[in-house]
């Protein structure tokens, strides 16, 4: 009787050898994040609604936007007091971001900015949306794809929360007044139960609608708040840094970034534009690829140039 022999098994090559990262600890990243912007969303809410109805003591809802105390900080310095519908709890608060993004980069931006989920949620649902439609599949895809003119205005447009910022600062420092808030969307959120037409409102719909195709695009584009965060992280400790022995060379951590950062180009993702929400990380399929690690702030290093899946083994085989 003949003996079947066994098919000899293929060595496995050195991207299948490395270690994956365990669904748990993705689910984890996002749950944790998603949770906490729930409850900010919920209370903001809250005291929008509380100071809308009336309730006694309420507490006006712009008293929690950080900006204003970036806003009042000259005149206060100068005067002693702050300009109008700016509180003194505003200029707490523009401490404590400070101290968060050189603690955490961006992390307010991705982990408890409001605005920022509510983009997020109009994205979801644009995505939801286009997924059934293959005409606005295919538009999304355009609109996100690199080397086209699209891209190219995208990169330029991202200055645009620079000019934003010197022209709030600056502004209120010299008139006095908050000159941004006629046409911020955050302000025109919280007054959004008036049900006024006013400048911010016909930009906070537009905002909504073009975060139904683009990921945060006040966030990219007009956010002077995060235009702070962005300058004072670069001087925080704490990045993701990319692997390079561990990259499966899958793209994947460049899709899942909201702000478009091409990771699997960086050493330390130190851009000014990450918003520390870690998708990258909870998307990687590589355990060791993508970490938050504490190191001297630098400058964006490029990596060296080689073939991201070929990771270095030892002798025996074991990837190191």
């Amino acid at each position: 009787m003949s003996v079947q022999q066994k098919a000899p098994v293929e060595p496995r090559t050195p991207a299948q050898m490395v270690p994956r990262r365990g669904r748990r600890s993705s689910q984890a990243i996002r749950w944790s994040r998603h949770t906490l912007q729930a409850v900010v969303v919920v209370t903001i809410g809250y005291f929008v609604w509380a100071k809308a109805v009336g309730q006694p003591g309420a507490t006006s809802a712009e008293s929690f936007c950080p900006f204003g105390g970036f806003e009042t900080m000259f005149t206060w310095i100068t005067t002693g007091h702050t300009v109008s519908h700016v509180h003194t709890s505003n200029l707490a608060l523009a401490g404590i971001v400070v101290v968060l993004a050189l603690a955490a980069r961006g992390a307010f931006c991705g982990w408890l900015c409001p605005l920022g989920t509510i983009q997020e949620a109009m994205n979801a649902i644009g995505t939801a949306v286009a997924n059934r439609i293959p005409p606005l599949r295919k538009a999304r895809r355009r609109i996100g794809a690199d080397g086209t003119f699209l891209a190219k205005v995208d990169h330029i447009a991202r200055y645009g929360k620079y000019v934003v910022l010197v022209w709030a600062v600056g502004g209120a420092a010299i008139t006095g007044v908050m000159v941004i808030r006629a046409y911020d969307p955050w302000s025109a959120l919280l007054g959004i139960v008036e049900f006024e037409l006013t400048t911010g409102f016909v930009i906070l719909v537009v905002m909504l609608v073009m975060a139904l195709f683009i990921e945060r695009p006040f966030c990219r584009y007009a956010c002077p708040l995060g235009a702070v965060i962005g300058l004072v992280g670069k001087a925080s400790p704490v990045a993701v840094e990319r692997n390079a022995d561990a990259c499966l060379g899958c793209d994947i951590c460049n899709k899942a970034c909201p702000m478009r950062i091409p990771i699997n180009q960086r050493t330390r993702v130190t851009d000014a534009a990450c918003n520390g929400c870690l998708e990258c990380v909870a998307a990687c399929p590589s355990k060791d690829a993508l970490s938050v690690t504490v190191a001297l702030p630098m400058p964006a290093v490029r990596p060296r140039t080689h073939t991201p899946t070929a990771a270095a083994q030892t002798p025996e085989g074991a990837v190191r």
